[in-house]
C-alpha cells in the first residue's frame, strides 16, 4: 500500500551518519532518488548530478523517528494537515497507531454501536465512519492522504464495542466468535496486530479467559499484541481493593506475563509509567518482571514518554463498578460516597492527587474554558470541591474529558527505562485541536535526545537506534528504520549539541530546537525548522513484511 511521490533528487552533504543501528557516527552524505536512499559516501560526499544539495553543517543525518505508540490514525482522516506538524517538527517520519484498544476500523459492520466509536475520544478527524474494515479505511487515508507513514494495530476494545457496546458482561459464544473473526481480518488484510486498552470501557470489562483467545490469534499471525494495561498505580479501581495486598500495578504486569507465557504472544507492553510518588518505589520490581521473561526467551517489549506527565481521559480515576454503572452512578449519592471514599482512599496510598490532574480538553462547554487549569483551580472558581468538580466535568462532558496527569514518573525512572535494551520511544500523544496540548506532542523526540545529552543516559547512536532501527525491527517494516542503500528516504536532520525541548508545564505546545530537516519518502517535510506543506501526501500506509 503506497501513495506519495518523491520530488526531485537530493544529496545531503557534509554530515555526520548515524545509521539507526547504533553503530557510531561516521561523516559522511547521501544520495536520495525516488523516494529511497540511492547511495551513501564518506567525504568527499558523493556527486551531485544536478540534485538539489543540502549542505547539513557537520550535523547529524539519521533515519526518520518512529513514534512507537501513536494515537493518530484518527486525526490523519481529517483533511486538515496541520494536526501533524508538531510531529515533523521533532522528527517524526512514522506513527504506530490503533493502541490502546481504539481503532477507527475492525468494527462489525452495521453495528448498533457504531455511535459509540464515532464519539470516542479523538473524534477530531471525522466524526462519522463510511466503512468498517481495515482495507476499506486505508483506501480512505490513500484517499486522503497522509503526511507521515503509518503501521496500524486493530482495536480489541472498538471491535468489542461494535458487538457488545460498552455492557459490563463476558462475551457470549457467537460474539466471541465474531470479534475473533473481525479481527483476524484486519490482521490478514495488513493490520501489525491488536492492541488492548484494559483501563478503558469495554476493555475493563474482559476476563483473562477473552484475552488470552485474542492473544492466541495474535499468536497464529506471529504479529504484535499490544497492551495498555489494567493499572499503572500501586493501588487502582480495576482490582479489588486490597491496600495491603501486591501493588496492582504489578499485578497488571504480571497478568500479561503470563499470557505470554501460556500463548507465546509477541507483547508490547504500553507506555511502560509508575504513577503516583508511592509507585515508584515498584520500579525495581517491574523492571525485574521484563528482564525475567526475556531471558525465559519470551518476546516482550514496552514502550515510554520523556515526561512526568502523559494525557489520557478523566475517568481513567474511576474503578470499574463505578465505569459499569455511568452514567447513573454519577448521581447515586451511595455511588458518589463509596466512589470518593475509594478515590481519596487510592490518591493517599499511591501519592497522586488533584493537584496532580491539569485539564487538557472540558471536552463541552461549561470547562473548556478552564482548558489548561489544574483541578484544584477550576473548583476554587466554580465554587465545588475537587471531588464534584471532577464529577461535574465527567458529566458534563459525557466522560469525554481529557487530562494531563502528573507524578507518572521520576527523572530518575526516566533515565533508567531510557538504557533499558526493551525499551522503544513513543509520544503516546494527539492534538488537542481546542485545549492544553500534552508536551509530548511537541517535544518527546527532541527530549529522549536532549537527556541523553544532559545526563549521559544514552550515546547519541543508542537513543537514535531506539527512535529508528529498533521499532522497524519491532514492527518488522520492511526497508525502514536504518541509512542503508534501497532503503526508504525517512530521514532527519539535526544538531546533538542544541536539539531541545522547549515545552513547559504553561507553555506545553513550543516548538522544539534543533530539527532542521526532515524528509519523508524523499519528500521535504522541515526545511530550516520549518514545516513544508508539500510533505502533505508523501506518507505510504505500511504493513509489517511476512
Amino acid at each position: 500500500m503506497e501513495q506519495g511521490s518523491a520530488a526531485r533528487d537530493i544529496v545531503l552533504t557534509n554530515g555526520r551518519l548515524v545509521d539507526g543501528s547504533g553503530a557510531p557516527a561516521r561523516p559522511g552524505g547521501l544520495r536520495i532518488e525516488n523516494g529511497r536512499i540511492a547511495a551513501i559516501a564518506a567525504p568527499p560526499d558523493i556527486a551531485s548530478g544536478g540534485a538539489e544539495i543540502v549542505d547539513c553543517g557537520g550535523q547529524v543525518i539519521a533515519p526518520g523517528f518512529i513514534d512507537a505508540h501513536s494515537h493518530m490514525e484518527y486525526f490523519a482522516l481529517s483533511a486538515n494537515p496541520a494536526y501533524v506538524d508538531s510531529f515533523t517538527a521533532q522528527g517524526v517520519t512514522t506513527f504506530v497507531a490503533g493502541n490502546c484498544g481504539f481503532s477507527p476500523y475492525g468494527f462489525a459492520p452495521q453495528s448498533p454501536h457504531l455511535g459509540l466509536l464515532e464519539n470516542s475520544l479523538f473524534k477530531a478527524g471525522c466524526n462519522r465512519f463510511s466503512w468498517s474494515s481495515y482495507r476499506e479505511f486505508t483506501d480512505v487515508l490513500k484517499d486522503l492522504g497522509v503526511t507521515q507513514n503509518m503501521v496500524h494495530l486493530a482495536g480489541h476494545g472498538s471491535c468489542r464495542t461494535s458487538i457488545a457496546g460498552f455492557e459490563a458482561r463476558d462475551l457470549n459464544a457467537p460474539e466471541m466468535d465474531r470479534m475473533l473473526a473481525l479481527l483476524n481480518q484486519a490482521m490478514e488484510e495488513g493490520a501489525a496486530g491488536v492492541s488492548l486498552g484494559l483501563q478503558y470501557k469495554p476493555g475493563i470489562f474482559a476476563r483473562t479467559g477473552e484475552l488470552e483467545q485474542v492473544a492466541r490469534l495474535v499468536r497464529e499471525h506471529d504479529k504484535i499484541l499490544s497492551v495498555h494495561a489494567r493499572a499503572y498505580s500501586a493501588f487502582s479501581g480495576t482490582y479489588p481493593p486490597l491496600p495491603f495486598g501486591k501493588p496492582h500495578n504489578l499485578k497488571a504486569i504480571e497478568d500479561m506475563l503470563d499470557i505470554v507465557r501460556r500463548t507465546g504472544v509477541r507483547l508490547q507492553f504500553s507506555h511502560l509509567i509508575f504513577a503516583g510518588t508511592r509507585t515508584w518505589k515498584t520500579a525495581d520490581r517491574a523492571i525485574a518482571l521484563f528482564d525475567r521473561i526475556r531471558a525465559e526467551g519470551h518476546d516482550v517489549m514496552f514502550d515510554m514518554f520523556p515526561y512526568v506527565c502523559g494525557a489520557t481521559l478523566l475517568n481513567t480515576v474511576l474503578p470499574e463498578w463505578f465505569m459499569a454503572a455511568m452514567p447513573g452512578a454519577l448521581h447515586n449519592p451511595l455511588a458518589r460516597a463509596r466512589l470518593r471514599l475509594e478515590a481519596e482512599l487510592g490518591f493517599r496510598l499511591v501519592g497522586f492527587g488533584y493537584e496532580q490532574m491539569q485539564l487538557a480538553a472540558g471536552a463541552c462547554p461549561e470547562y473548556d474554558p478552564y482548558n489548561g487549569l489544574f483541578l484544584p483551580d477550576i473548583a476554587r472558581q466554580t465554587g465545588r470541591s475537587c471531588f464534584e468538580t471532577m464529577l461535574d466535568i465527567l458529566e458534563k462532558s459525557d466522560a469525554e474529558a481529557r487530562m494531563l496527569f502528573y507524578n507518572y514518573y521520576s527523572d530518575e525512572i526516566i533515565e533508567r527505562l531510557m538504557g533499558h535494551e526493551a525499551a522503544l520511544f513513543c509520544t503516546d500523544s494527539w492534538p488537542e485541536p481546542a485545549g492544553s496540548q500534552n508536551p509530548a506532542a511537541f517535544g518527546a523526540f527532541p527530549r529522549f535526545l536532549q537527556i541523553a545529552r544532559e545526563r549521559g543516559t544514552l550515546s547519541v547512536e543508542r537513543a537514535v537506534h531506539r527512535m529508528t532501527g529498533a521499532p522497524a525491527a519491532r514492527y518488522r517494516l520492511e526497508g525502514r528504520g536504518l541509512l542503508k542503500p534501497g532503503f526508504a528516504a525517512d530521514i532527519v536532520v539535526f544538531d546533538p549539541a542544541r536539539v531541545a525541548d522547549n515545552t513547559t508545564p504553561s507553555r506545553c505546545d513550543a516548538a522544539p530546537s534543533g530539527i532542521d530537516h526532515v524528509f519523508i519518502n524523499g519528500v521535504r517535510a522541515l526545511a530550516g525548522g520549518q514545516v513544508v506543506r508539500a510533505g502533505h501526501g508523501a506518507g505510504r500506509l505500511l504493513a509489517p513484511a511476512a
